[in-house]
């Protein structure tokens, strides 16, 4: 029986979808909603929305056929806010301490609605010293991540009749398939299209399709995407290194007949290039050719280091779930 606070729930992908013989990271990110989403809906005893995703690191691939298990607990509550700390664990595979692998971990914030308003939820009261760490830790980095989300609100993203050749867009209406009870679009739904256009951002830079994610930089949800609204995610590469990519994205969305699109979603994810072996390789470096292009890869390369400073304090604490 999971303790109040907690659950696990278990997902398993079949090879007919991933030819490929690995989970891809949006699929990976959706069952981490998913999990994160039951939890806070159900400690919070209404209707939550996702606010923002941080520091998902890709640490081991998700085979497919495999067994994976997400579990989601409360860790902080503050007002509306409820904040759940997150992991998938692969049971089938082993680390070297014999313990089944964590893949991927991350800490999603939701917020508790009715009727469109924010409403108080019960207060979360840690008990054991690794709850309290935990409660403490989300506490103080809150303030930075607000810092971090503003910054990435700021980024000088250039519009889609100036995009450069580092810029790809995806278009579509969102389909009612992915909807939840009250019409909007579910936000494992908006973690895949980030993925998929990171992805295809990628995919263009290195002339190479096995492009993958390591590291989701934080997805900050500004507002509600509708049944039949048109959306749009920009990727826009803003920054290489040796191995990697940094492509900054951003979520439109708005009513067909509408005139301008509003920003719903945005975030900065790091890419790389794998090769048979499961290894990144050497990539293309990005040179900015303009003032404006220089300033976001500095503004970029500032926040993804932020952004990892406030999940290196998050991730500090490596208690089993045993020892809540």
């Amino acid at each position: 029986m999971n303790p109040a606070g907690a659950l696990a729930l278990q997902f398993r992908a079949d090879s007919f979808d991933h030819p490929g013989g690995l989970v891809d990271a949006g699929t990976v990110i959706s069952w981490i909603e998913k999990a994160g989403y039951a939890v806070a809906a159900s400690w919070a005893g209404t209707f939550v929305r996702a606010r923002y995703m941080g520091h998902t690191q890709f640490r081991h691939s998700v085979p497919v056929d495999h067994r994976a298990v997400v579990q989601a607990r409360v860790v902080h509550t503050d007002g509306a806010d409820v904040h759940v700390q997150t992991r998938l664990l692969l049971p089938e595979v082993k680390d070297e301490s014999g313990d089944p692998v964590v893949a991927t971990s991350s800490l999603v914030v939701y917020s508790a609605e009715e009727d469109g308003a924010r409403v108080t939820v019960p207060a979360w009261v840690p008990s054991t010293p690794g709850q309290i760490e935990r409660d403490e830790q989300a506490s103080r980095s809150t303030v930075a991540r607000r810092a971090v989300e503003r910054g990435m609100a700021r980024l000088p993203f250039p519009s889609p009749g100036q995009a450069p050749e580092e810029m790809s867009t995806l278009a579509f209406l969102a389909p009612p398939s992915e909807a939840t009870v009250g019409g909007t679009m579910n936000a494992g739904a908006i973690l895949r299209w980030l993925d998929e256009a990171a992805a295809v951002c990628a995919a263009r830079w290195t002339g190479h399709e096995s492009v993958v994610a390591v590291f989701g930089g934080g997805v900050r949800f500004v507002r509600n995407i509708l049944v039949g609204d048109l959306v749009r995610v920009d990727a826009l590469l803003v920054n290489t290194t040796e191995r990697s990519m940094q492509v900054a994205l951003r979520v439109y969305a708005g009513r067909p007949t509408g005139v301008q699109p509003r920003l719903v979603a945005h975030s900065i994810a790091v890419m790389v290039d794998v090769s048979a072996e499961d290894k990144a390789q050497p990539v293309r470096q990005y040179v900015p050719e303009s003032e404006g292009a220089r300033s976001l890869q500095e503004a970029a390369v500032q926040l993804v280091r932020l952004r990892s400073e406030v999940g290196a304090a998050w991730t500090e604490t490596r208690r089993s779930p045993e020892s809540r």
